[in-house]
């Protein structure tokens, strides 16, 4: 499948609307417990944030609008800010989420802003410098 038929920015809303279905529903696995490691969620955190963000700027790259490095850095920010809304509202819903967790929103934004250089090295982010000239 070529890129160019996924619908402009379809992947990004993707990712939206899973990172909400996993961190927003009390059990989005169901009853079935899974073992994980100390500090598992906090990863599952990191590669969500990291991902949203990664998927927004290869959308804009995919359709020919590449984000040069301010743009790269105000979409982190912007879905760091998302990561932040998520907790709390996970704290609002009383749902059985805890939210509010300092650890959880520092995980999304390093992961948020992990994933510009990654980005940057994999060219996704318009890096060339226009002087005037």
């Amino acid at each position: 499948m070529r890129l160019r038929e996924i619908p402009a920015y379809q992947p990004t809303l993707a990712v939206i609307v899973l990172i909400l279905y996993l961190t927003l529903l009390p059990q989005p696995f169901g009853e079935e417990e899974i073992p994980l490691f100390p500090g598992a969620d906090k990863i599952a955190h990191f590669m969500m944030f990291g991902g949203l963000t990664g998927t927004f700027i290869f959308d804009r790259w995919r359709w020919d609008r590449p984000l040069n490095m301010r743009g790269a850095l105000m979409t982190a920010l912007c879905c760091a800010a998302f990561g932040a809304l998520v907790e709390w509202l996970q704290s609002a819903m009383q749902l059985g989420r805890t939210g509010n967790d300092i650890y959880d929103a520092l995980a999304n934004t390093a992961g948020a802003f992990m994933a510009v250089p990654i980005c940057r090295a994999l060219h996704w982010i318009d890096v060339t410098i226009d002087r005037g000239t």
